[in-house]
């Protein structure tokens, strides 16, 4: 058998330095942890022999490694774990002991930061566009609103509660819907306790006096990627769903061109999209703006006036009903009461939002939208770098918004 080469002999060596360092640094550390934490248990003169043994690894291990005496090194280490083992056997902790103790402490403290300050959230429909699209991953903020005691909605040392134009997610408060109840939701903060709130012509108008807002523009409404997808049963044509993109299946084309071509001809509408500012927050909102064949094609679409002047079973929820007359004596206005938020979706005619289920408790609040730390493009597979990074909520710049005039009685 030939003899190993220099170079060989080099590596062996380097590889050997490198299991010594691992291997005396935790001793070192493991020796000082017993020492404080135990040392008064044993006899003096062995505390001090393992002092001496401590000095001697430090000594040797502290040459550079073209100079360090690999035998030496060996020789100190097994000297002083003999001594611990000997002086400390019942209360050593092993290498593998060690590693899983700070493996399961690293998932416990993952785990807290998850119940207690931040939490990855996934957008999950189009409601919030164009300010969050479909499968944004965002982290919220929970500690700002205060800590959750886990599977209660009591809650330790909140710093405020939410503010108006600030986006929350929350806990769908009711039974009365079985495709949201127990589900996270996310909307924006338009009202709280004690506002006298109205939309008019898709205007918001809090305490009589319309919110700051300015025309953008019109154009496409950004829902079109949630109704177009690949056939199941035939993967190399494109499938045109309805409700949303979860329901049946409405035609098939050859690309999704010519989906996406087929459903601007059969919505027949125009998203305005408007600035609108609120309490210092600033964002981009977007509703309907004809009334063609077809416009319910995509979603729910909400009347651009509310509260309603009555109540329709089939279009809102039971909890909804206290809007509408006799029940709210401040129609055509209506007033959050204590503990309470109303809640609307960016993407006005197509949001399931406050308007539908009623008003968010303010005890099922999570947290606070934070930024968005993944983002897809159109077609849910190649990440839109321009997003990724982005803080969701923004400041109202001077003039930034038509000025909010002094609040005004009711017509």
């Amino acid at each position: 058998m030939a003899a190993p080469s220099a170079a060989d002999n080099a590596r062996t060596r380097k590889r050997r330095i490198a299991e010594l360092e691992e291997f005396s640094g935790w001793l070192l550390r493991e020796s000082k942890r017993l020492l404080r934490k135990h040392g008064a248990k044993v006899d003096a003169s062995l505390v001090a022999a393992i002092e001496r043994q401590r000095t001697a690894l430090e000594r040797v291990s502290a040459l550079p490694a073209a100079d360090r005496d690999l035998a030496a090194v060996e020789e100190a280490v097994d000297a002083l774990d003999r001594s611990l083992t000997a002086s400390f056997a019942r209360y050593r902790k092993s290498p593998t002991r060690e590693y899983l103790e700070a493996v399961g402490g690293a998932v416990l403290l993952a785990l807290l930061i998850r119940a207690f300050v931040f939490e990855a959230f996934k957008i999950p429909t189009g409601s919030m566009i164009p300010t969050l699209h479909v499968h944004d991953h965002l982290f919220v903020n929970k500690f700002l609103y205060g800590l959750k005691i886990p599977f209660t909605r009591i809650r330790l040392f909140g710093i405020r509660t939410p503010s108006r134009g600030e986006i929350v997610v929350f806990e769908y408060p009711y039974d009365d819907d079985a495709d949201s109840a127990g589900k996270d939701l996310i909307k924006r903060v338009v009202a709280v306790a004690g506002d006298r709130v109205r939309l008019r012509e898709n205007r918001l108008e809090i305490q009589g006096a319309p919110i700051g807002q300015r025309v953008l523009s019109e154009g496409d409404c950004g829902e079109a990627v949630e109704l177009v997808r690949a056939c199941v049963d035939q993967p190399d044509r494109t499938c045109l769903h309805s409700g949303g993109g979860d329901g049946p299946v409405l035609a098939s084309f050859a690309s999704p061109a010519e989906a996406l071509a087929k459903i601007a001809e059969l919505e027949g509408y125009n998203c305005r999209q408007v600035r609108e500012c609120l309490d210092g927050h600033a964002w981009t909102a977007q509703y309907r703006v004809s009334d063609a064949a077809g416009r319910g094609f995509i979603g729910a679409v909400n009347d651009a006036n509310w509260p309603p002047s009555g109540f329709d079973g089939l279009r809102f929820g039971p909890n909804a009903r206290a809007y509408v007359p006799p029940e709210n004596d401040a129609w055509p206005d209506f007033v959050v009461p204590e503990g309470h938020l109303l809640v609307m979706g960016d993407n006005r005619d197509n949001s399931k939002d406050g308007r539908f289920f009623g008003l968010v408790p303010v005890e099922v609040v999570k947290g606070k939208a934070g930024f968005i730390w993944y983002a897809y493009e159109r077609d849910f597979w190649k990440p839109n770098w321009s997003r990724i990074g982005q803080v969701v909520h923004q400041d109202a710049e001077t003039g930034e918004c038509d000025p909010r005039p002094e609040a005004k009685a009711n017509p």
